[in-house]
C-alpha cells in the first residue's frame, strides 16, 4: 500500500514545518519504507508557493491574518511549533516553502531514502488556477514531469485534476471527497484520474465504495487514518493508501497482516 505522512511526521511535530519533513524522510531512511510527504500550498505576498493548510495563520502559528499577505521572510519569523510543542526548536517553529520541500524530497532521493513529494493544491484561493501552474512549472523545472516522477497530485477540486492531466499528463493524480460521495459514488472518476481520495469518514458509511472503485480499476486512498482500528478496518476492505499522521504505526499493522 501507498502510504503518505500527512503534512509531514505531523505526530511528531508540528505539522509541515521543516522538523515534521525531516523526521519523515529519517523514518523512511531508517526502515526502507517509501513513503510521500504530503503538503498544501499557496502563495505568499511575494509570490512564492509556502507548504501550510489553511489561508490564515490563526490555527498553525502565534500569530493571526491572512498568510498570503505574508512575505516569506515574514512568515519565517513567526513561530509554526509552539501551539504543539513547549519551548519548540527552530526547526519546529519554521514554515518550509515548497522549492525547499522539494530540494529536501530531492536530496533525500540521491541518498536513496524512498520518499515522494504530494501536492495538495486548494480551492478556491485568491489567485485560483495559478496555483497549480506554479506547481508544474515548478516540477518541470526538477524534472519531475514525466511518467514515474516521485510526485503525486490532489485537490477536492475537479478543475484543478483535470488541470493537472492537462499540464502533467504523466504524474499520478488523486481525487479527494470529502462530506459526500456524491456523483463519484458509484466508483467513477474523472477521466484518466485512478485514484479516489475519500475522508475516513465516508468509507465508514459506505465500505462498498471501496469495492465499487476496485471493479473500475480504480483505487482508494483514504485520509486521515490514525486509529488501529481504522488502520485495520481500511486494510482488511482492500485500501491501497493511507495517509496518516502516525506512518509508523500504519506500517506496523500492515506488517502483521503480511506475516
Amino acid at each position: 500500500p501507498v502510504l503518505i505522512a500527512h503534512r509531514g511526521f505531523s505526530s511528531r511535530h508540528p505539522e509541515m514545518t521543516r522538523a515534521a519533513y525531516q523526521a519523515a524522510i529519517d523514518w523512511s531512511s531508517d526502515t526502507g519504507i517509501a513513503l510521500g510527504l504530503e503538503c498544501d500550498v499557496h502563495f505568499s505576498a511575494d509570490d512564492e508557493l509556502v507548504c501550510l493548510h489553511d489561508l490564515t495563520l490563526d490555527r498553525t502559528s502565534t500569530s493571526t491574518g491572512r498568510a498570503y499577505q505574508r512575505t516569506v521572510a515574514e512568515l519565517k519569523q513567526l513561530d509554526f511549533g509552539s501551539r504543539r510543542v513547549l519551548d519548540p526548536q527552530p526547526e519546529q517553529r519554521e514554515l518550509m516553502t515548497l522549492r525547499e520541500l522539494m530540494i529536501m524530497v530531492r536530496d533525500a532521493r540521491q541518498d536513496h531514502v524512498p520518499v515522494s513529494l504530494v501536492v495538495e493544491t486548494k480551492h478556491p484561493n485568491d489567485r485560483g488556477r495559478e496555483v497549480d501552474e506554479r506547481v508544474a512549472a515548478m516540477l518541470t523545472e526538477f524534472g519531475w514531469d514525466h511518467p514515474g516522477a516521485p510526485v503525486r497530485l490532489l485537490s477536492f477540486s475537479v478543475k484543478a485534476v483535470k488541470r493537472f492531466g492537462w499540464l502533467l499528463p504523466g504524474l499520478e493524480r488523486t481525487l479527494l471527497i470529502e462530506d459526500d460521495l456524491g456523483r463519484w459514488r458509484d466508483g467513477r472518476l474523472p477521466d484518466g484520474v485512478r485514484v479516489a481520495g475519500p475522508d475516513l469518514a465516508l468509507i465508514k458509511e459506505d465500505p462498498e465504495f471501496v469495492t465499487r472503485c476496485r471493479r473500475r480499476d480504480h483505487d482508494v486512498h483514504v485520509w486521515t487514518v490514525n486509529e488501529p482500528e481504522d488502520i485495520r478496518f481500511c486494510r482488511d476492505l482492500g485500501v491501497a493508501g493511507f495517509t496518516t499522521d502516525f506512518p509508523d504505526r500504519v506500517a506496523a499493522i500492515l506488517a502483521e497482516d503480511a506475516h
